[in-house]
């Protein structure tokens, strides 16, 4: 009686070693397959974070420079303006200290009486750069965020010369505060003449109140923009001087520049500790001559 090969006894047992070995060379075991995506996990999370932390700082210095690049631009304008930087309406009798955002982005002029720009519109005022030609739109997008530049069309989604738009279409298409120049506080002005640690833009205003300027790093971050993680935010000063900063008391005084030091405008040459909390609102803006408060904030997104 004879067997078939491999079967039971009949199999020779140099045949049998040669089949096992065989087996085993067309592919990993269990074992081998779990080694191997243990391996792929721990290179992974070497590899990835160092990947995002390069790209992270990359897209800092391009945040930076964007903020450097909208500074020419204001000195532009100022020079062609008078030594003024750009802002709409000022509505001193209603809204002395407040400002509103994102209005009238169709809107043929700011200045005409009856245009949708409402008066004290901060991006508006920032929109000005856009419609001069001082600043492209795409300036005022930092690239660690999710916002797109402004497409620069019409409702309809029609391509319109800039100067037929009066705003930033949307909170998403700016991703930077800029100092409020809606504010009655005595000798408040945005302009050259402020001294080299007044916060003249930044990175967005996230809109909330950081713990006091003593806290840990980690209370802190929690006032920081939350453009770059909330690790800190450029900042541009008056010279051009753009500096990553890693809490939001970084103004003149250790100011918060994110906010306003009181809810009205204070007596000349008097004001609390500069280093205080402050204030966050639509209804309110700097307090007095060096206070810096940046909006819009990411309130002004919803």
């Amino acid at each position: 009686m004879s067997c078939a090969p491999f079967e039971g006894c009949c199999a020779r047992p140099e045949i049998i070693a040669r089949h096992q070995r065989t087996h085993r060379a067309a592919g990993f075991s269990l074992v081998e397959l779990l080694v191997a995506i243990g391996m792929f996990i721990v290179l992974a999370t070497i590899f990835i974070p160092f990947i995002l932390s390069r790209r992270e700082a990359a897209n800092r210095v391009a945040c930076a420079d964007n903020l450097a690049n909208v500074r020419q631009g204001l000195r532009n304008y100022a020079t062609d303006n008078a030594g003024r930087f750009p802002r709409v309406v000022y509505d001193v009798a209603r809204l002395p200290n407040g400002y509103v955002a994102f209005t009238g982005p169709d809107a043929d002029s700011p200045f005409t009486p009856d245009s949708p720009v409402q008066p004290n519109d901060v991006t508006a005022s920032l929109w000005l750069l856009v419609r001069g030609g001082y600043v492209t739109p795409n300036r005022f997008i930092c690239p660690s965020t999710s916002d797109v530049q402004d497409p620069g069309t019409s409702a309809a989604g029609l391509a319109v010369p800039v100067t037929a738009r009066g705003n930033f279409r949307g909170a998403f298409r700016l991703s930077y505060s800029f100092a409020s120049p809606f504010s009655a506080a005595p000798e408040y002005r945005v302009n050259d003449d402020l001294p080299w640690d007044f916060a003249l833009m930044a990175d967005r205003n996230p809109g909330v109140l950081a713990a006091s300027a003593g806290s840990s790093a980690m209370q802190l971050a929690e006032g920081n923009s939350r453009n770059h993680g909330g690790a800190g935010q450029n900042v541009l000063h008056p010279g051009g001087h753009v500096s990553f900063e890693k809490t939001p008391y970084c103004g003149v005084g250790h100011d918060n520049i994110y906010t306003a030091l009181a809810d009205k405008p204070l007596a000349a040459d008097t004001h609390p500790p500069a280093d205080g909390i402050g204030l966050i609102g639509r209804s309110i803006g700097p307090a007095w001559n060096l206070d810096s408060y940046l909006v819009p904030t990411e309130l002004d997104r919803e």
